[in-house]
């Protein structure tokens, strides 16, 4: 073995083993998503899906990184708390030269389950997996001394999903606003069917510990409301109640899986909830304006790069049309991490003393 692969597993063994942190509460951290946790794997792609200009990025260390918010999003933020660095997006990191051992981001924005829900140049929950795969399978290995390790680094790491609007906003509203024929409850059996395969692929790659968020109230995004203009609610009921099929049956297709696969545990994070909660009652929140989005926006809802945000963004829900701000992402995930009710039946922290 060259020294240089030598040193490189040295310096992993040591992460992970007699040198690594009292703080740092799990060995890794790999998060799989959308727009709301992706770091920037869309950066390089010829697509409208992706946030690498200014304003976005303007309170996160170090600017613009393809970030859908001002800062940290979620998945940051639990990787601070975790005591662990950022996982990098995956597309944007060298595996030749790259010796993190702390987890990768796979997330991509207007990715969904399914594969025809994002747009071209996304990864779709499935490309994600291939891509933790070959993580597992040819990145890890170079980085940890033998199997054994490699077994108890992907059992001990928190695995964070966040999907699932995109096959109901780029998807299955538009059949449905083009007349075709369409089920709501049959489209949240196929959502939860597809969803539960790519977590028992995860599983049987070596991952163990789960948190997995419900969709958000997609009736409450701006985009959305500024469209519909909901006349006696703040959000759009029936867009929210569209969602909810799959939402409702999240937790027993979980529990199902969990009975199924020997030693995996599974958290629901409601983050359906928590955007219904921050819009309708944003004061309980330390937040004022939930109607509106922070940045100028441009015809598509995105942000505006040539015009200035709002000033006081620690008082906005939303950044942009579609997603919240760094102020509403650390309510959930400081929420989910350690506090009760957020994330069921445990709390992150808990999942991760496991």
């Amino acid at each position: 073995m060259a020294k240089s692969s030598i040193f490189l597993v040295l310096v992993c063994f040591i992460l992970l083993g007699l040198g690594k942190s009292e703080a740092q509460l799990a060995p890794a951290l790999y998060v799989f998503g959308d727009s709301t946790v992706d770091a920037g794997n869309n950066n390089l792609i010829d697509s409208f899906a992706k946030s690498n200009y200014a304003p976005y990025g303007l309170d996160f260390p170090g600017g613009v990184t393809g970030r859908a918010t001002n800062g940290h999003t979620m998945a940051d933020s639990i990787a601070e708390s975790l005591g662990l660095k950022f996982p990098p997006a995956f597309r944007l990191v060298n595996l030749q030269t790259y010796n993190g051992c702390q987890g990768f981001n796979y997330a991509s924005s207007s990715a969904g389950i399914l594969p025809q829900s994002g747009f071209k140049g996304t990864l779709s929950l499935g490309e994600q997996v291939g891509l933790f795969r070959k993580t597992v399978e040819e990145y890890l290995p170079r980085h940890l001394k033998n199997k054994d390790d490699l077994s108890s680094h992907l059992s001990k790491s928190i695995f964070f999903l966040v999907m699932g609007v995109n096959d109901y906003a780029l998807n299955f509203l538009k059949k449905k606003n083009s007349g075709q024929p369409f089920d709501e409850d049959a489209a949240a059996q196929l959502l939860l069917v597809k969803f539960g395969n790519h977590l028992q692929e995860l599983y049987m790659l070596g991952a163990r510990k789960f948190v997995v968020f419900n969709i958000e109230a997609m009736g409450c995004l701006p985009v959305f409301v500024n469209q519909l203009k909901p006349k006696d609610s703040k959000c759009v009921d029936s867009l929210n109640s569209m969602v909810l099929k799959f939402n409702e049956n999240l937790p027993s297709k979980l529990n199902a899986l969990a009975s199924s696969l020997s030693g995996s545990k599974f958290v629901v994070g409601k983050n359906y909830e928590h955007v219904l909660n921050l819009v309708e009652n944003p004061n309980n929140y330390g937040l004022q304006v939930s109607s509106k989005a922070c940045c100028a926006l441009t015809p598509y809802g995105t942000c505006d790069g040539k015009r200035p945000p709002c000033k006081d963004r620690k008082s906005y829900v939303f950044f942009d049309a579609y997603h919240p701000t760094e102020a509403a992402y650390k309510i959930l995930a400081q929420n989910c991490f350690n506090g009760v009710g957020a994330c069921v039946p445990l709390n992150i922290q808990q999942l991760a003393s496991i």
